[in-house]
């Protein structure tokens, strides 16, 4: 027994050395335009403060964003306690900006502030409800369709004027669409 086991760690170690004698030999081959691609579409880098309300808002701001993109290149998730996107009634992901795509409104933006009818609309609409249709709510506050430093999303808990699902260790994750990078998240509470 003794020798079939000297037998099976001589074979790896002559098998690791033969390896390591190739390892020399593998060429690394990078495409520069596609290198030039993906820095085009670099991710910006975000951070937020978050406050929790008396009223059952977590008021999350954006304090510091590395570079500033149109709000319709990001996407929000409200992550539950454990780490699943809120799945239950009204919307606990999509898109920030008042968009419309394939034929549907999306967006929750209540400083909206462009001609499209509908847009106006759910804006009202997002503005109006208290979190039990949309959980998360988003103030362009300086109105430059960009997200930027001092605006603020609203993620609603329960409380006075608040019935959404959200509560303490809950999380709000942005991601940048292009790249799919989550360029920052807030825990709430």
């Amino acid at each position: 027994m003794r020798s079939e086991a000297g037998v099976s760690k001589a074979y790896v170690i002559v098998t690791l050395m033969i390896c390591m004698a190739f390892t020399g030999c593998i060429e690394i081959v990078t495409n520069p335009e596609k290198d030039v691609e993906e820095d085009s579409v670099s991710a910006p880098i975000a951070t937020f403060s978050v406050k929790e309300g008396s009223n059952g808002i977590y008021y999350v701001d954006v304090i510091k964003v590395s570079k500033q993109e149109d709000l319709a290149g990001f996407s929000f998730f409200l992550k539950n306690d454990t780490g699943s996107t809120y799945g239950g009634p009204g919307h606990g992901f999509g898109e920030i900006a008042m968009q419309i795509i394939s034929g549907e409104e999306h967006g929750i933006d209540t400083a909206y502030n462009g001609s499209d009818e509908q847009l106006s609309n759910r804006a009202t609409n997002v503005s109006n409800d208290d979190g039990t249709e949309y959980p998360v709510h988003f103030n362009d506050n300086d109105s430059d369709g960009m997200l930027s430093v001092g605006d603020q999303f609203m993620v609603y808990g329960t409380g006075s004027g608040a019935n959404g699902p959200a509560s303490d260790h809950w999380r709000l994750v942005i991601q940048f669409d292009d790249s799919g990078d989550i360029i920052g998240s807030a825990t709430m509470g």
